[in-house]
């Protein structure tokens, strides 16, 4: 049973993605018909569209009820009828229990948890971190917070025959002069059958994700974590937005994953994301889960995930000359050595134009490199031949 979908109701909040998601134009239409509202596009009668904006702001109707109580995360179908006959109905189609992006602010676990971030004291969970980031306009950026947490340490009571344990995460981005950059905070709930249950849990790394929103330039990032007050861990990292220019050719940070699902089994999952204003990883009709660490081993599953942008394709009209490419390459980081080159692999764009953003997922291509550190470097270029170039450090283990 799907714990966000207890009933297991059909999806109703936003449209069942589609099989083969090529283009965002598609989740627009999703989230349109998910919420209520429509889809205005190629088209150049602006005044139009915002009659009809207009148009619909004078003219709505606000319903409201209490809801019942429900788990944090899940999400819940709506249904609007009206007794006339000849009428189109738009309304949202549910809505979903999400948590606020810096939910233990002013409270007191949060201020212990900025306590202990600033201390010197090292925690005693062990834990990874990687911080791809995605931009979202002009000088501005969207970071996936991955993180593995070995959870050993962890705690767990037992209350009415079940163990239950809370993790209490706080993230913050400080400036060079010690400012705050941006924030995030949550609280995750664990709840398990019996003993056996979450003693198989503490086997395996707990993977935790996060997203916040940034303006460029450099910072070092620190999140601490609680669960109980004796089991408390910390990872630091550098973190670094280059500027960018939403006019012009860019390409984001590289998000390295071990898991790729289909996106179309996302379920209730992308409901919550979606109206949480999470953006879930998605080419090519996967979902590409960024992982926590940058260490693989060569039989490991992986993958990694960018983005390309390409405001030539906000257009209506684009150019059918228009092309775009990437290459993929690893590199020995002491020497710049190239131990494995993709060559170009164009991108696929799509029919109609409007949205710039272009995900690209591809494997990672490790066969034959020995234990070691390694570069990887994606190159993106277009038909202007304007490279653009993004990094990470990984490593074979």
């Amino acid at each position: 049973m799907n714990p966000l979908n207890p009933n297991a109701a059909p999806r109703l909040l936003i449209p069942k993605l589609p099989e083969s998601t090529t283009t965002n134009q598609e989740m627009m239409y999703m989230l349109a018909d998910g919420t209520g509202g429509f889809v205005i596009h190629d088209t150049n009668d602006l005044a139009g569209g915002l009659e009809k904006i207009g148009k619909e702001l004078n003219e709505h109707y606000v319903l409201g009820y209490t809801p019942e109580e429900s788990e944090e995360g899940s999400c819940h179908t709506l249904q609007v009828k009206v007794d006339r006959g000849s009428t189109i109905v738009r309304a949202r189609s549910g809505y979903c229990n999400v948590k606020p992006v810096d939910l233990l602010a002013g409270n007191e676990t949060g201020k212990a948890l900025e306590a202990r971030i600033a201390s010197a004291g090292a925690g005693n969970v062990p834990v990874s971190m990687q911080l791809p980031y995605f931009y979202t306009s002009t000088n501005t950026a969207r970071v996936a917070v991955a993180m593995e947490i070995q959870p050993q340490n962890m705690k767990f009571a037992k209350e009415k025959g079940r163990f239950r344990g809370e993790v209490n995460v706080l993230g913050i981005a400080y400036r060079p002069d010690g400012s705050v950059g941006a924030r995030f905070s949550d609280s995750v709930k664990l709840e398990f059958n019996d003993k056996k249950e979450a003693e198989a849990f503490q086997k395996q790394p707990f993977h935790y994700e996060n997203q916040f929103d940034i303006a460029s330039g450099q910072y070092t990032m620190k999140v601490g974590f609680s669960s109980g007050s004796d089991s408390f861990g910390k990872v630091e990292m550098p973190l670094t937005i280059a500027p960018y220019d939403a006019k012009q050719f860019g390409v984001s940070g590289i998000a390295f994953s071990r898991e790729v699902r289909r996106a179309s089994d996302m379920g209730a999952n992308l409901d919550a994301d979606l109206i949480a204003d999470r953006k879930p990883l998605i080419a090519s009709g996967m979902e590409i889960v960024p992982a926590g660490s940058n260490r693989f081993k060569s039989t490991d599953p992986r993958a990694l995930y960018i983005e390309v942008y390409e405001p030539a394709l906000e257009a209506p009209d684009r150019k059918s000359t228009l092309q775009v490419a990437v290459q993929l390459r690893v590199l020995d980081p002491k020497t710049g050595d190239a131990k494995v080159d993709s060559g170009l692999i164009a991108v696929p764009l799509p029919d109609k134009g409007g949205n710039p953003i272009l995900p690209v997922g591809l494997k990672m291509p490790l066969n034959g490199l020995a234990p070691g550190e390694y570069r990887l470097e994606m190159t993106a270029l277009d038909t202007a031949r304007k490279p653009v170039k993004s990094s990470a450090d990984f490593v074979v283990e």
